[in-house]
């Protein structure tokens, strides 16, 4: 009876573990972002890039993100997007919307890809820094 009990108490981590992988929010130092309704959006060329909404409950953060397009279940491109948000404020990304450096925050798949030729997207890396 006692290896029962311990081997559901580590499947029970192993469900914890996975489930951990599929957070859409990031804390280092003293920010934590959180990303929320990510969408396709057409852009300029027939292309496609991300747009979303990030909120900030810490200091200041640069926030990194990377996506990927896939068609079938393969990858056929990659996007970033790239911007600051404020302490506890909120910031929404996107292709039309600039960066602080005056870039797009969400930059158009590449190589260019059509959002009706993105079957799904999927984040590969969200990463979070004070700034």
């Amino acid at each position: 009876m006692r290896y029962l009990v311990g081997g559901a108490a580590i499947a029970g981590m192993a469900v914890v573990l996975l489930a951990g992988c599929e957070s859409d929010s990031s804390s280092k130092g003293f920010s934590s972002v959180s990303i929320t309704g990510e969408e396709e959006q057409t852009v300029a060329g027939n292309g496609c890039a991300v747009r979303g909404h990030a909120t900030n409950t810490g200091t200041g953060a640069r926030v990194r993100i990377t996506y990927e397009a896939k068609s079938s279940g393969n990858v056929i491109a990659t996007s970033v997007a790239e911007f600051e948000v404020a302490a506890f404020s909120n910031f929404d990304f996107a292709n039309n919307v600039a960066n602080s450096q005056g870039q797009p925050s969400s930059g158009a798949f590449v190589p260019p890809v059509s959002c009706a030729a993105i079957d799904d997207f999927d984040r590969r890396d969200l990463d979070v820094e004070a700034s």
